[in-house]
C-alpha cells in the first residue's frame, strides 16, 4: 500500500493517548492513527448508505436495527482482533 507522510497537530491529551496505545500494541503512532481513520471512514460510509437506503425505502424497522447493531458489534470485535494480529 502506498503511504504519504503528513504532519498533524493533536490536543495534548489525545496525543498522549495515541502514543500510549501505540506502545501497548507495540506498533507505531502512524498505525494507530491510520486504524482510527479507517474506522471513521467505514462508519461514515455506513451512515451515508443508511441515509440513502432510508430515503428510498423508508425508516428501518426496530428488528432490522437490532440485527444491524448485532452485526456491527461483530464487525467492531473483528477489527480489534485483526489489529492485534498485525501488531503482535
Amino acid at each position: 500500500m502506498a503511504t504519504k507522510k503528513l504532519s498533524i497537530t493533536l490536543p495534548a491529551d489525545l496525543a498522549e493517548m495515541v502514543k500510549r496505545q501505540a506502545q501497548e500494541e507495540e506498533t507505531s503512532v502512524s498505525a494507530v492513527i491510520a486504524d482510527a481513520v479507517a474506522v471513521l471512514a467505514r462508519r461514515r460510509a455506513a451512515h451515508e448508505a443508511t441515509r440513502a437506503f432510508e430515503s428510498e425505502e423508508g425508516p428501518f424497522l426496530p428488528v432490522e436495527l437490532a440485527e444491524a447493531e448485532a452485526l456491527w458489534q461483530r464487525i467492531e470485535s473483528h477489527d480489534g482482533r485483526e489489529h492485534e494480529r498485525r501488531a503482535g
